[in-house]
């Protein structure tokens, strides 16, 4: 059946949204008018049937068996788990074994980098648990939060959409087995996305910019604001809005007896359970190991690897007498109660994704967009669309279910080389809004993740997400023209260097392209 739309109307919801959450700095009641809104246009303007239809999407999106509950618990747990890591005292004994081998902030940085990148497997995974690990670290060095939750959700999203073996190209390669079928297509749909991964141009330049701005400084707008007070001042975060998400600790007593040991064994339990979980929930043994990734049940992995963790790390300290069961249980209600305020975020999140799910608003942007394009302009534009629809509604998967059935036939139509290169475009614009949308989930469990504040990290991580937006846009226009997705992601690239370090120049707040390599510890756990 085709999706209908209300036209332009369709674009209120998110356009107040994300417009009073910048403004005002008040996620929950930016995201509550916004949903709102949208369900005032579906009720045609009665407030009683708006506020009656508000309340059944934010129901509805919350008891989502099939994926929202278990995020949900995913989440609580990984707080418990945060809790319990607090309350061993683990993360202070870990840094400062950490702090022997990781001798200075570039290397923090990149460490955190490389950390994300690693941890691979599924973008919400990842997002708590490497800031979890890296937070005590960047801590001492003087990283602001906002930058530790930029390296997080940069990590993220854009890691998960270029390797092959995560739950994400997974399900782009349903959506591709589906299309090709359809349009009767030959081509394999896993060396179809392995074809696309030079042309997936986003990812790779939010990947780099965090590289160039580890080991360089060459930091801008208002993310060099946040370093500048970080660097100068040991200002993590802005004090005035209080604790962020992740870091309500500051009560809570701290073993004394606490070795490394006691973080690295819950997180690799959490690691190791996950990625166990995957398997199992997609049948290996039954199918081989590929096909058990493709077919996993990430949501469910997740909350198996998180009370696997969560029973072991708490019988391990018990054990070494760092923690009783008593006070474990104590950390993990305590863990439960920072997660509340991301949780809220989420649930409203998904709300209002689903009021755009409703109004059409991701097919009336493709469909605006995408009409009467020359060619050599169809990937740009299919970027371009896929880019606001992902910004607008928060999801990459929603964007990717609308972008790739117009963007196969389309190329096929016009000129079946450009399969790939649209392909792409689609992947790259859905990863751009997943990750830097306000109201994108893995957005806010970023800013959870990084115990930053959610505005904070929306605002100073933007100026940088669009910058790789406006290249990966340039990129694309080459796209149609230049013999391979590797030349083209190595010209991009080149211009993206050019115009990060002008940017600096311009527009650094009085930040050095050298920061100096100190260590301080206020605002840390």
């Amino acid at each position: 059946m085709e999706m209908q739309t209300v036209g332009w109307l369709s674009i209120i919801p998110p356009f107040v949204a994300i417009t009073l959450a910048i403004v005002s700095k008040e996620v929950l009641i930016s995201l509550a008018l916004g949903i709102f809104c949208g369900a005032l246009i579906l009720a045609s303007g009665n407030p009683a049937i708006a506020f009656t239809k508000s309340v059944e999407i934010l129901i509805n999106s919350i008891g989502d068996a099939e994926w929202n509950v278990r995020v949900i618990l995913f989440v609580m747990l990984l707080g418990g788990i945060v809790g319990l890591l607090a309350r061993s005292g683990s993360p202070i004994s870990f840094s400062l074994w950490a702090i022997k081998r990781v001798k200075n902030r570039s290397l923090a940085l990149f460490t955190t980098w490389l950390l994300g990148v690693i941890i691979f497997m599924d973008d919400y995974f990842n997002c708590l648990t490497v800031g979890t690990i890296m937070r005590p670290i960047t801590d001492r060095y003087r990283v602001s939060r906002a930058k530790l939750s930029f390296i997080i959700d940069a990590t993220a999203a854009p890691v998960c959409i270029l390797i092959p073996l995560s739950t994400w190209v997974a399900y782009v390669m349903s959506l591709l087995v589906k299309e090709f079928a359809q349009y009767g297509i030959t081509l394999n749909p896993f060396q179809a996305f392995m074809a696309t991964i030079p042309y997936n141009l986003y990812p790779w330049l939010i990947l780099g910019m965090v590289l160039i701005t580890s080991f360089t400084d060459l930091e801008f707008g208002p993310m060099a604001h946040h370093e500048r007070l970080a660097l100068e001042k040991g200002i993590l975060y802005d004090e005035s809005l209080g604790s962020p998400p992740g870091d309500d600790f500051a009560n809570l007593e701290v073993a004394d007896n606490s070795q490394p040991i006691d973080l690295i064994l819950p997180i690799v339990t959490l690691v190791i359970g996950t990625i166990l979980s995957m398997l199992i929930t997609g049948g290996f043994g039954e199918v081989g190991f590929w096909e058990a990734i493709m077919n996993t049940d990430s949501a469910t992995s997740l909350v198996y690897g998180a009370t696997v963790s969560i029973i072991v790390t708490v019988l391990f300290y018990n054990f070494r007498r760092v923690v009783n069961i008593r006070d474990s249980m104590n950390a993990i209600t305590q863990g439960f109660k920072s997660m509340v305020m991301a949780v809220s975020v989420l649930s409203l999140a998904w709300s209002i994704g689903a009021i755009c799910k409703e109004l059409g608003t991701g097919v009336w942007v493709a469909g605006v967009v995408s009409q009467g394009l020359p060619a050599i302009f169809i990937p740009a534009a299919l970027f371009v669309a896929s880019a606001i629809i992902g910004f607008s509604t928060g999801t990459s998967w929603g964007t990717f279910a609308i972008m790739i059935p117009i963007a196969v036939p389309l190329a096929q139509a016009v000129d079946i080389n450009y399969l790939i290169p649209c392909i792409g475009a689609v992947l790259s614009g859905g990863t751009f809004g997943d990750h830097c949308s306000p109201i994108s989930d893995t957005t806010i469990m970023s800013s959870t993740g990084g115990a930053c504040h959610h505005v904070d990290h929306v605002n100073t991580q933007l100026p940088y997400a669009l910058t790789a937006a406006a290249l990966a846009l340039v990129g694309f226009f080459f796209s149609t023209f230049l013999p391979s997705g590797w030349l083209v992601l190595l010209v991009t690239m080149a211009l993206f260097l050019v115009v990060v370090k002008v940017l600096h120049t311009f527009w650094n707040d009085g930040l050095p392209a050298t920061a100096p390599q100190v260590a301080h510890q206020r605002g840390s756990n």
